[in-house]
Protein backbone atom coordinates (compact mmCIF):
# COMPACT_ATOMS: atom_id res chain seq x y z
CA UNK A 1 0.00 0.00 0.00
CA UNK A 2 2.84 2.41 0.76
CA UNK A 3 6.06 3.38 -0.86
CA UNK A 4 8.62 6.09 -0.35
CA UNK A 5 7.60 9.19 1.55
CA UNK A 6 7.20 12.33 -0.49
CA UNK A 7 7.19 15.98 0.43
CA UNK A 8 4.86 16.97 3.21
CA UNK A 9 2.21 19.59 3.76
CA UNK A 10 1.63 18.71 7.40
CA UNK A 11 0.44 22.17 8.36
CA UNK A 12 -2.92 21.53 6.68
CA UNK A 13 -5.57 20.23 9.02
CA UNK A 14 -8.48 19.89 6.60
CA UNK A 15 -9.25 19.26 2.96
CA UNK A 16 -9.65 22.89 1.91
CA UNK A 17 -6.42 24.23 3.38
CA UNK A 18 -4.69 21.37 1.56
CA UNK A 19 -6.39 22.27 -1.72
CA UNK A 20 -5.17 25.86 -1.39
CA UNK A 21 -1.60 24.60 -0.97
CA UNK A 22 -1.72 22.65 -4.25
CA UNK A 23 -0.32 23.98 -7.54
CA UNK A 24 -2.98 25.52 -9.78
CA UNK A 25 -2.56 22.72 -12.31
CA UNK A 26 -3.39 20.07 -9.68
CA UNK A 27 -6.47 21.92 -8.46
CA UNK A 28 -7.74 22.63 -11.97
CA UNK A 29 -7.31 18.93 -12.78
CA UNK A 30 -10.00 18.15 -10.17
CA UNK A 31 -12.51 20.39 -11.97
CA UNK A 32 -11.54 18.90 -15.34
CA UNK A 33 -12.53 15.36 -14.37
CA UNK A 34 -15.34 14.38 -16.72
CA UNK A 35 -17.57 12.53 -14.24
CA UNK A 36 -16.55 13.95 -10.86
CA UNK A 37 -15.45 17.52 -11.63
CA UNK A 38 -18.94 18.90 -11.02
CA UNK A 39 -18.90 17.58 -7.44
CA UNK A 40 -15.47 19.13 -6.83
CA UNK A 41 -16.79 22.49 -8.07
CA UNK A 42 -19.94 22.18 -5.94
CA UNK A 43 -17.85 21.39 -2.84
CA UNK A 44 -15.57 24.38 -3.42
CA UNK A 45 -18.60 26.62 -3.91
CA UNK A 46 -19.87 25.59 -0.46
CA UNK A 47 -16.51 26.54 1.08
CA UNK A 48 -16.35 30.05 -0.39
CA UNK A 49 -17.39 33.06 1.72
CA UNK A 50 -20.95 34.28 1.20
CA UNK A 51 -19.91 37.21 -0.99
CA UNK A 52 -17.60 35.00 -3.07
CA UNK A 53 -20.48 32.57 -3.64
CA UNK A 54 -22.62 35.44 -4.92
CA UNK A 55 -19.84 36.56 -7.25
CA UNK A 56 -19.40 33.00 -8.53
CA UNK A 57 -23.10 32.46 -9.24
CA UNK A 58 -23.46 35.81 -11.00
CA UNK A 59 -20.36 35.21 -13.11
CA UNK A 60 -21.70 31.76 -14.03
CA UNK A 61 -24.93 33.16 -15.47
CA UNK A 62 -23.12 36.12 -17.10
CA UNK A 63 -20.94 34.00 -19.36
CA UNK A 64 -18.10 33.50 -16.89
CA UNK A 65 -16.54 36.97 -17.18
CA UNK A 66 -17.41 40.49 -16.02
CA UNK A 67 -15.56 43.82 -15.62
CA UNK A 68 -14.03 44.33 -12.17
CA UNK A 69 -15.66 47.78 -11.82
CA UNK A 70 -19.12 46.30 -12.28
CA UNK A 71 -18.54 43.37 -9.92
CA UNK A 72 -17.83 45.85 -7.12
CA UNK A 73 -21.26 47.34 -7.79
CA UNK A 74 -22.78 43.95 -6.93
CA UNK A 75 -21.58 44.50 -3.37
CA UNK A 76 -22.25 48.19 -2.84
CA UNK A 77 -23.44 47.56 0.71
CA UNK A 78 -20.22 45.71 1.65
CA UNK A 79 -16.88 47.30 2.44
CA UNK A 80 -13.84 46.97 0.19
CA UNK A 81 -12.15 44.61 2.62
CA UNK A 82 -14.89 42.00 2.11
CA UNK A 83 -14.68 42.33 -1.68
CA UNK A 84 -10.90 41.84 -1.66
CA UNK A 85 -11.22 38.91 0.73
CA UNK A 86 -13.84 37.25 -1.50
CA UNK A 87 -11.71 37.67 -4.63
CA UNK A 88 -8.63 36.41 -2.80
CA UNK A 89 -10.41 33.23 -1.75
CA UNK A 90 -11.79 32.70 -5.25
CA UNK A 91 -8.32 33.04 -6.78
CA UNK A 92 -6.71 30.78 -4.14
CA UNK A 93 -9.15 27.96 -4.97
CA UNK A 94 -8.77 28.48 -8.75
CA UNK A 95 -12.35 29.64 -9.16
CA UNK A 96 -11.14 32.70 -11.10
CA UNK A 97 -8.04 33.44 -13.13
CA UNK A 98 -5.40 35.71 -11.55
CA UNK A 99 -6.72 39.28 -11.72
CA UNK A 100 -4.70 41.80 -13.71
CA UNK A 101 -2.83 44.27 -11.50
CA UNK A 102 -1.60 47.79 -12.16
CA UNK A 103 1.80 48.38 -13.72
CA UNK A 104 4.71 48.61 -11.26
CA UNK A 105 5.36 52.32 -11.82
CA UNK A 106 1.72 53.17 -11.25
CA UNK A 107 1.59 51.07 -8.10
CA UNK A 108 4.71 52.72 -6.67
CA UNK A 109 3.04 56.12 -7.02
CA UNK A 110 -0.12 55.10 -5.19
CA UNK A 111 0.92 52.46 -2.66
CA UNK A 112 3.58 53.70 -0.24
CA UNK A 113 3.99 53.58 3.51
CA UNK A 114 4.78 56.56 5.72
CA UNK A 115 8.47 55.67 5.63
CA UNK A 116 8.40 55.73 1.83
CA UNK A 117 8.80 51.98 1.42
CA UNK A 118 6.56 50.17 -1.04
CA UNK A 119 3.60 48.40 0.58
CA UNK A 120 2.92 44.69 0.30
CA UNK A 121 1.55 43.46 -3.05
CA UNK A 122 -2.18 43.03 -2.35
CA UNK A 123 -5.54 43.41 -4.06
CA UNK A 124 -5.27 47.16 -3.39
CA UNK A 125 -3.50 47.44 -6.75
CA UNK A 126 -6.10 45.77 -8.99
CA UNK A 127 -6.28 47.36 -12.41
CA UNK A 128 -9.67 49.18 -12.60
CA UNK A 129 -10.03 47.93 -16.17
CA UNK A 130 -9.38 44.30 -15.20
CA UNK A 131 -11.84 41.54 -16.10
CA UNK A 132 -12.84 38.96 -13.48
CA UNK A 133 -12.94 35.62 -15.32
CA UNK A 134 -13.92 32.18 -14.03
CA UNK A 135 -11.33 29.52 -14.84
CA UNK A 136 -12.55 27.44 -17.77
CA UNK A 137 -12.49 24.07 -15.92
CA UNK A 138 -14.42 25.48 -12.94
CA UNK A 139 -16.89 27.30 -15.21
CA UNK A 140 -17.73 24.12 -17.12
CA UNK A 141 -17.90 22.04 -13.93
CA UNK A 142 -20.18 24.42 -12.03
CA UNK A 143 -22.48 24.77 -15.07
CA UNK A 144 -22.77 20.99 -15.24
CA UNK A 145 -23.42 20.87 -11.50
CA UNK A 146 -26.23 23.43 -11.68
CA UNK A 147 -27.96 21.66 -14.58
CA UNK A 148 -27.47 18.07 -13.40
CA UNK A 149 -30.24 16.17 -11.63
CA UNK A 150 -27.86 13.62 -10.06
CA UNK A 151 -27.65 13.95 -6.28
CA UNK A 152 -24.79 11.48 -5.87
CA UNK A 153 -21.83 10.64 -8.12
CA UNK A 154 -22.52 6.90 -7.90
CA UNK A 155 -25.85 5.04 -8.32
CA UNK A 156 -27.21 4.03 -4.95
CA UNK A 157 -28.29 0.42 -4.48
CA UNK A 158 -31.98 0.27 -3.66
CA UNK A 159 -33.27 -2.05 -0.95
CA UNK A 160 -34.61 -4.34 -3.69
CA UNK A 161 -31.22 -4.43 -5.45
CA UNK A 162 -29.53 -5.33 -2.19
CA UNK A 163 -32.08 -8.04 -1.42
CA UNK A 164 -31.54 -9.54 -4.89
CA UNK A 165 -27.78 -9.67 -4.29
CA UNK A 166 -28.30 -11.25 -0.87
CA UNK A 167 -30.62 -13.87 -2.36
CA UNK A 168 -28.11 -14.64 -5.11
CA UNK A 169 -25.37 -14.94 -2.47
CA UNK A 170 -27.43 -17.53 -0.59
CA UNK A 171 -27.79 -19.61 -3.75
CA UNK A 172 -24.13 -19.26 -4.83
CA UNK A 173 -21.98 -18.28 -1.84
CA UNK A 174 -18.70 -16.49 -2.48
CA UNK A 175 -15.81 -18.93 -2.23
CA UNK A 176 -12.90 -16.58 -1.51
CA UNK A 177 -13.94 -14.47 1.44
CA UNK A 178 -11.49 -11.56 1.42
CA UNK A 179 -14.41 -9.36 2.43
CA UNK A 180 -17.59 -10.21 4.40
CA UNK A 181 -20.48 -11.58 2.34
CA UNK A 182 -23.19 -9.83 4.34
CA UNK A 183 -24.36 -6.22 4.26
CA UNK A 184 -23.76 -4.38 7.57
CA UNK A 185 -26.51 -3.01 9.77
CA UNK A 186 -26.21 0.66 10.83
CA UNK A 187 -24.93 -0.46 14.25
CA UNK A 188 -22.38 -2.84 12.72
CA UNK A 189 -21.16 -0.07 10.42
CA UNK A 190 -20.58 2.31 13.35
CA UNK A 191 -18.91 -0.44 15.38
CA UNK A 192 -16.65 -1.39 12.46
CA UNK A 193 -15.36 2.17 12.11
CA UNK A 194 -14.91 2.65 15.85
CA UNK A 195 -13.11 -0.66 16.38
CA UNK A 196 -10.83 -0.29 13.34
CA UNK A 197 -9.88 3.29 14.23
CA UNK A 198 -9.48 2.55 17.93
CA UNK A 199 -7.27 -0.46 17.19
CA UNK A 200 -5.00 1.83 15.15
CA UNK A 201 -4.79 4.43 17.93
CA UNK A 202 -4.23 1.78 20.62
CA UNK A 203 -1.44 0.23 18.56
CA UNK A 204 0.09 3.67 18.02
CA UNK A 205 0.17 4.44 21.74
CA UNK A 206 0.98 0.86 22.73
CA UNK A 207 -1.74 0.22 25.30
CA UNK A 208 -1.65 -3.57 24.98
CA UNK A 209 -5.42 -3.65 25.55
CA UNK A 210 -6.64 -7.15 24.61
CA UNK A 211 -10.14 -5.81 23.94
CA UNK A 212 -8.80 -4.37 20.68
CA UNK A 213 -7.37 -6.58 17.95
CA UNK A 214 -4.19 -5.56 16.18
CA UNK A 215 -4.70 -3.40 13.08
CA UNK A 216 -3.90 -4.90 9.66
CA UNK A 217 -0.22 -5.30 8.78
CA UNK A 218 -0.64 -2.65 6.09
CA UNK A 219 -1.63 -0.12 8.77
CA UNK A 220 1.33 -1.09 10.98
CA UNK A 221 3.70 -0.59 8.08
CA UNK A 222 1.98 2.69 7.26
CA UNK A 223 2.48 4.00 10.82
CA UNK A 224 6.17 3.15 10.62
CA UNK A 225 6.84 4.64 7.19
CA UNK A 226 5.03 7.88 7.95
CA UNK A 227 7.10 8.45 11.10
CA UNK A 228 4.19 8.19 13.54
CA UNK A 229 6.03 5.29 15.19
CA UNK A 230 9.76 4.75 15.70
CA UNK A 231 12.09 2.01 17.03
CA UNK A 232 12.46 2.16 20.83
CA UNK A 233 15.65 4.21 21.44
CA UNK A 234 16.16 2.55 24.86
CA UNK A 235 16.02 -1.03 23.54
CA UNK A 236 19.32 -2.88 24.07
CA UNK A 237 18.31 -6.40 23.00
CA UNK A 238 19.72 -8.51 20.18
CA UNK A 239 16.55 -8.58 18.10
CA UNK A 240 14.65 -5.92 16.16
CA UNK A 241 13.62 -3.14 18.59
CA UNK A 242 9.88 -2.75 19.21
CA UNK A 243 8.05 0.18 17.63
CA UNK A 244 6.82 2.96 19.93
CA UNK A 245 5.05 6.26 19.38
CA UNK A 246 7.21 9.11 18.04
CA UNK A 247 7.00 12.86 18.53
CA UNK A 248 4.99 13.07 15.28
CA UNK A 249 2.69 10.36 16.58
CA UNK A 250 2.12 12.18 19.85
CA UNK A 251 1.35 15.39 17.96
CA UNK A 252 -1.07 13.35 15.86
CA UNK A 253 -2.85 12.05 18.98
CA UNK A 254 -3.40 15.60 20.27
CA UNK A 255 -5.77 16.40 17.39
CA UNK A 256 -9.51 15.73 17.30
CA UNK A 257 -10.87 12.79 15.30
CA UNK A 258 -11.66 14.84 12.18
CA UNK A 259 -8.09 16.19 11.99
CA UNK A 260 -6.62 12.75 12.80
CA UNK A 261 -8.51 11.15 9.91
CA UNK A 262 -7.51 13.93 7.54
CA UNK A 263 -3.82 13.68 8.54
CA UNK A 264 -4.03 9.93 7.94
CA UNK A 265 -5.42 10.56 4.45
CA UNK A 266 -2.76 13.21 3.80
CA UNK A 267 0.09 10.90 4.81
CA UNK A 268 -1.49 8.13 2.75
CA UNK A 269 -1.39 10.34 -0.36
CA UNK A 270 2.22 11.34 0.28
CA UNK A 271 3.45 7.74 0.57
CA UNK A 272 2.17 6.52 -2.78
CA UNK A 273 4.45 5.45 -5.64
CA UNK A 274 2.75 7.99 -7.94
CA UNK A 275 1.72 10.73 -5.47
CA UNK A 276 0.17 13.10 -8.04
CA UNK A 277 -2.08 10.42 -9.53
CA UNK A 278 -2.98 9.04 -6.08
CA UNK A 279 -3.61 12.56 -4.82
CA UNK A 280 -6.11 13.28 -7.59
CA UNK A 281 -7.97 9.98 -7.17
CA UNK A 282 -8.05 10.20 -3.37
CA UNK A 283 -9.24 13.82 -3.29
CA UNK A 284 -11.98 13.23 -5.86
CA UNK A 285 -13.13 10.07 -4.07
CA UNK A 286 -13.26 11.83 -0.68
CA UNK A 287 -15.24 14.69 -2.24
CA UNK A 288 -17.65 12.26 -3.92
CA UNK A 289 -18.14 10.33 -0.66
CA UNK A 290 -19.48 13.52 0.95
CA UNK A 291 -22.43 13.33 -1.47
CA UNK A 292 -23.15 9.69 -0.60
CA UNK A 293 -25.43 8.45 2.19
CA UNK A 294 -24.16 6.78 5.33
CA UNK A 295 -25.01 3.08 5.36
CA UNK A 296 -26.17 2.92 1.74
CA UNK A 297 -24.52 0.49 -0.67
CA UNK A 298 -22.68 1.46 -3.86
CA UNK A 299 -21.19 -0.88 -6.47
CA UNK A 300 -17.40 -0.87 -6.76
CA UNK A 301 -17.83 -1.52 -10.50
CA UNK A 302 -18.89 2.13 -10.87
CA UNK A 303 -15.42 3.25 -9.75
CA UNK A 304 -12.32 3.71 -11.88
CA UNK A 305 -9.31 1.43 -11.39
CA UNK A 306 -7.40 4.08 -9.43
CA UNK A 307 -10.40 4.83 -7.22
CA UNK A 308 -10.85 1.13 -6.46
CA UNK A 309 -7.32 1.07 -5.03
CA UNK A 310 -8.16 4.06 -2.82
CA UNK A 311 -11.39 2.32 -1.77
CA UNK A 312 -9.46 -0.76 -0.60
CA UNK A 313 -7.05 1.36 1.43
CA UNK A 314 -9.87 3.35 3.04
CA UNK A 315 -11.35 0.00 4.07
CA UNK A 316 -8.09 -0.74 5.91
CA UNK A 317 -8.45 2.58 7.75
CA UNK A 318 -12.06 1.76 8.68
CA UNK A 319 -13.54 4.63 6.66
CA UNK A 320 -15.41 2.34 4.27
CA UNK A 321 -17.05 -1.04 4.75
CA UNK A 322 -16.61 -3.44 1.83
CA UNK A 323 -18.49 -6.68 1.29
CA UNK A 324 -18.87 -9.07 -1.61
CA UNK A 325 -22.47 -10.15 -2.12
CA UNK A 326 -23.78 -12.17 -5.04
CA UNK A 327 -20.56 -11.78 -6.99
CA UNK A 328 -20.64 -7.97 -6.70
CA UNK A 329 -18.27 -5.89 -4.57
CA UNK A 330 -20.25 -3.28 -2.65
CA UNK A 331 -18.91 -0.48 -0.46
CA UNK A 332 -20.77 1.30 2.34
CA UNK A 333 -19.58 4.80 3.34
CA UNK A 334 -19.22 5.34 7.09
CA UNK A 335 -20.21 8.49 8.95
CA UNK A 336 -16.56 9.52 9.36
CA UNK A 337 -15.89 9.27 5.60
CA UNK A 338 -19.02 11.21 4.62
CA UNK A 339 -18.34 13.94 7.18
CA UNK A 340 -14.65 14.36 6.30
CA UNK A 341 -15.45 17.25 3.94
CA UNK A 342 -18.24 18.60 6.15
CA UNK A 343 -15.77 18.85 9.04
CA UNK A 344 -13.56 21.06 6.91
CA UNK A 345 -16.52 23.26 6.00
CA UNK A 346 -17.27 23.80 9.68
CA UNK A 347 -13.68 24.55 10.65
CA UNK A 348 -13.63 28.26 10.02
CA UNK A 349 -15.78 31.30 9.44
CA UNK A 350 -14.78 31.73 5.81
CA UNK A 351 -17.36 29.20 4.69
CA UNK A 352 -20.16 31.55 5.59
CA UNK A 353 -18.57 34.69 6.97
CA UNK A 354 -16.32 37.47 5.77
CA UNK A 355 -12.96 39.00 6.56
CA UNK A 356 -14.54 41.69 8.70
CA UNK A 357 -16.18 39.19 11.06
CA UNK A 358 -14.53 38.09 14.27
CA UNK A 359 -12.72 34.86 13.42
CA UNK A 360 -12.61 33.71 17.02
CA UNK A 361 -16.39 33.26 17.26
CA UNK A 362 -16.34 29.82 15.65
CA UNK A 363 -13.48 28.68 17.84
CA UNK A 364 -15.24 29.86 20.98
CA UNK A 365 -18.55 28.24 20.06
CA UNK A 366 -16.76 25.02 19.14
CA UNK A 367 -14.93 25.02 22.47
CA UNK A 368 -18.16 25.75 24.35
CA UNK A 369 -19.97 22.95 22.51
CA UNK A 370 -17.17 20.50 23.28
CA UNK A 371 -17.28 21.52 26.93
CA UNK A 372 -21.05 20.90 27.12
CA UNK A 373 -20.63 17.45 25.56
CA UNK A 374 -17.89 16.64 28.06
CA UNK A 375 -20.00 17.85 31.00
CA UNK A 376 -22.92 15.65 29.90
CA UNK A 377 -20.59 12.66 29.52
CA UNK A 378 -19.19 13.14 33.02
CA UNK A 379 -22.70 13.28 34.50
CA UNK A 380 -23.75 9.94 32.98
CA UNK A 381 -24.01 6.95 35.31
CA UNK A 382 -21.97 4.79 32.90
CA UNK A 383 -18.58 6.43 32.21
CA UNK A 384 -17.79 7.08 28.56
CA UNK A 385 -14.56 5.77 27.06
CA UNK A 386 -14.45 8.58 24.52
CA UNK A 387 -14.01 11.44 26.97
CA UNK A 388 -11.32 12.58 29.38
CA UNK A 389 -11.29 15.48 31.85
CA UNK A 390 -7.99 16.37 33.53
CA UNK A 391 -7.24 18.34 36.69
CA UNK A 392 -3.58 19.18 37.35
CA UNK A 393 -2.84 20.06 40.98
CA UNK A 394 -0.08 22.31 42.31
CA UNK A 395 1.64 19.27 43.88
CA UNK A 396 2.12 17.82 40.35
CA UNK A 397 -0.62 15.22 40.81
CA UNK A 398 -2.81 14.59 37.75
CA UNK A 399 -6.46 13.53 38.21
CA UNK A 400 -8.04 12.27 34.99
CA UNK A 401 -11.72 11.34 34.73
CA UNK A 402 -11.64 8.55 32.12
CA UNK A 403 -12.02 4.79 31.73
CA UNK A 404 -10.13 4.47 28.43
CA UNK A 405 -6.89 2.50 28.33
CA UNK A 406 -5.91 4.76 25.43
CA UNK A 407 -5.97 7.76 27.75
CA UNK A 408 -4.10 5.79 30.42
CA UNK A 409 -1.30 5.15 27.94
CA UNK A 410 -1.25 8.76 26.71
CA UNK A 411 -0.78 10.06 30.26
CA UNK A 412 1.75 7.32 31.01
CA UNK A 413 4.03 8.72 28.32
CA UNK A 414 4.96 11.70 30.51
CA UNK A 415 3.69 10.75 33.99
CA UNK A 416 5.28 8.43 36.56
CA UNK A 417 3.61 5.05 35.95
CA UNK A 418 4.63 3.81 39.44
CA UNK A 419 2.36 6.48 40.95
CA UNK A 420 -0.69 5.13 39.09
CA UNK A 421 -3.85 4.74 41.19
CA UNK A 422 -7.34 4.02 39.95
CA UNK A 423 -10.95 4.45 41.06
CA UNK A 424 -14.03 3.40 39.01
CA UNK A 425 -14.08 6.54 36.85
CA UNK A 426 -10.89 8.43 37.73
CA UNK A 427 -7.15 7.73 37.63
CA UNK A 428 -4.27 9.45 39.40
CA UNK A 429 -0.75 10.02 38.15
CA UNK A 430 2.14 12.22 39.25
CA UNK A 431 4.35 14.30 36.99
CA UNK A 432 8.03 13.93 37.90
CA UNK A 433 11.30 15.13 36.44
CA UNK A 434 12.29 11.60 35.43
CA UNK A 435 8.94 10.87 33.75
CA UNK A 436 9.04 14.11 31.75
CA UNK A 437 12.69 13.49 30.81
CA UNK A 438 11.69 10.02 29.56
CA UNK A 439 9.06 11.66 27.36
CA UNK A 440 11.67 14.03 25.97
CA UNK A 441 13.81 11.03 24.99
CA UNK A 442 10.91 9.78 22.86
CA UNK A 443 10.89 13.11 21.04
CA UNK A 444 7.83 14.47 22.86
CA UNK A 445 8.14 18.21 23.47
CA UNK A 446 7.14 20.30 26.47
CA UNK A 447 4.62 22.26 24.41
CA UNK A 448 2.94 18.99 23.38
CA UNK A 449 2.57 17.87 27.01
CA UNK A 450 1.14 21.24 28.06
CA UNK A 451 -1.19 21.33 25.07
CA UNK A 452 -2.56 17.87 25.90
CA UNK A 453 -3.23 18.85 29.53
CA UNK A 454 -4.91 22.12 28.53
CA UNK A 455 -6.94 20.63 25.69
CA UNK A 456 -8.45 18.01 28.01
CA UNK A 457 -8.81 20.22 31.08
CA UNK A 458 -11.91 19.60 33.23
CA UNK A 459 -14.93 21.77 32.24
CA UNK A 460 -15.08 23.31 35.73
CA UNK A 461 -11.60 24.78 35.18
CA UNK A 462 -12.84 26.66 32.11
CA UNK A 463 -15.50 28.64 33.96
CA UNK A 464 -13.20 30.68 36.21
CA UNK A 465 -10.31 33.05 35.63
CA UNK A 466 -7.67 30.61 36.87
CA UNK A 467 -5.19 28.98 34.44
CA UNK A 468 -5.98 25.46 33.17
CA UNK A 469 -2.60 24.30 34.51
CA UNK A 470 -1.05 25.69 37.74
CA UNK A 471 1.70 28.16 36.93
CA UNK A 472 4.34 26.31 38.94
CA UNK A 473 3.68 23.05 37.05
CA UNK A 474 3.76 24.70 33.61
CA UNK A 475 6.95 26.62 34.42
CA UNK A 476 8.66 23.52 35.79
CA UNK A 477 7.91 21.44 32.69
CA UNK A 478 9.36 24.23 30.53
CA UNK A 479 12.46 24.43 32.77
CA UNK A 480 12.98 20.66 32.53
CA UNK A 481 12.85 21.03 28.77
CA UNK A 482 15.42 23.84 28.82
CA UNK A 483 17.82 21.68 30.82
CA UNK A 484 18.48 19.80 27.59
CA UNK A 485 19.80 22.90 25.81
CA UNK A 486 22.02 24.56 28.41
CA UNK A 487 25.11 24.11 26.23
CA UNK A 488 24.99 24.29 22.47
CA UNK A 489 27.89 22.70 20.58
CA UNK A 490 29.03 24.21 17.30
CA UNK A 491 31.75 22.85 15.01
CA UNK A 492 34.51 25.47 14.59
CA UNK A 493 38.02 25.93 13.15
CA UNK A 494 40.91 27.46 15.15
CA UNK A 495 43.43 29.69 13.37
CA UNK A 496 46.69 31.16 14.77
CA UNK A 497 47.86 34.42 13.16
CA UNK A 498 51.54 35.42 12.75
CA UNK A 499 51.28 39.00 14.02
CA UNK A 500 48.74 41.62 15.18
CA UNK A 501 48.37 43.08 11.67
CA UNK A 502 47.42 39.69 10.22
CA UNK A 503 45.10 39.06 13.15
CA UNK A 504 43.22 42.30 12.50
CA UNK A 505 42.90 41.61 8.76
CA UNK A 506 41.62 38.06 9.27
CA UNK A 507 39.23 39.12 12.04
CA UNK A 508 37.75 41.84 9.84
CA UNK A 509 37.30 39.42 6.91
CA UNK A 510 35.71 36.76 9.14
CA UNK A 511 33.24 39.30 10.49
CA UNK A 512 32.38 40.47 6.98
CA UNK A 513 31.40 36.95 5.87
CA UNK A 514 29.69 36.22 9.24
CA UNK A 515 32.18 33.47 10.10
CA UNK A 516 33.77 35.03 13.21
CA UNK A 517 33.10 33.12 16.42
CA UNK A 518 35.73 34.23 18.95
CA UNK A 519 39.11 35.92 19.01
CA UNK A 520 42.00 36.70 21.38
CA UNK A 521 44.14 39.61 20.23
CA UNK A 522 46.92 38.88 22.76
CA UNK A 523 47.34 35.25 21.67
CA UNK A 524 46.47 36.14 18.04
CA UNK A 525 44.02 33.23 17.88
CA UNK A 526 40.75 33.34 15.94
CA UNK A 527 37.92 30.78 15.94
CA UNK A 528 35.60 30.74 12.91
CA UNK A 529 32.56 28.68 11.86
CA UNK A 530 33.70 25.40 10.37
CA UNK A 531 31.50 25.63 7.27
CA UNK A 532 33.27 28.87 6.27
CA UNK A 533 36.77 27.86 7.40
CA UNK A 534 37.95 27.16 3.85
CA UNK A 535 37.09 30.71 2.75
CA UNK A 536 39.05 32.13 5.70
CA UNK A 537 42.04 29.89 4.93
CA UNK A 538 42.06 31.02 1.30
CA UNK A 539 41.99 34.64 2.45
CA UNK A 540 44.92 34.05 4.83
CA UNK A 541 47.00 32.43 2.09
CA UNK A 542 46.34 35.27 -0.33
CA UNK A 543 47.00 37.89 2.36
CA UNK A 544 50.35 36.30 3.32
CA UNK A 545 51.37 35.92 -0.34
CA UNK A 546 50.52 39.54 -1.07
CA UNK A 547 52.45 40.68 1.99
CA UNK A 548 55.49 38.54 1.08
CA UNK A 549 55.63 40.07 -2.40
CA UNK A 550 55.66 43.64 -1.14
Amino acid sequence: MVASTGSTKETTTDLFSYLESLPRSSLLALYQDEKRGEYAAKTILQKLPELARQFTMRLTVCGGAFPFKMTTAWSASRNKKDVKFALTRMEALCVINPIKLKETDEVNKEITTKSGKRARHTFDNIDPNAIVVLTEPFYKAIQLSLTSLKRAPYPELSNQDLENLIEYEKQKPTEKKKYPNEAPTPTELETFTQMRWDSTLHHLVGTGDKNYEDPPEAIKEFLKQTGLMQPDPDYRGKFTPPMIISSKGYEFMLNDVHVQVWLFILKYIQTQIKPEEAQREALLFIICLSFCKVGKGYRASDLSKGTKNVMKDLYQFGLLYICKIGGSTVFFPTRVAVNLVVGGLADGTDAAGSASENTSIAALSSSAAATRVLENALEESTPSKNHIAIIVQTNFQVCAYTTSTLHFAMLGLFCDVTSFRRLPNVIFYRITRDSVKAAFKLGIQARQILRFLKMHAHPRLRTGDQPLIPGNVEDQIILWDRERSRVKTVEVYSLLCHDPEEYEAVRQYAEDIEAFGWGNETKRRIIVNYDKAEKVQNFVRKWRAKRAGM
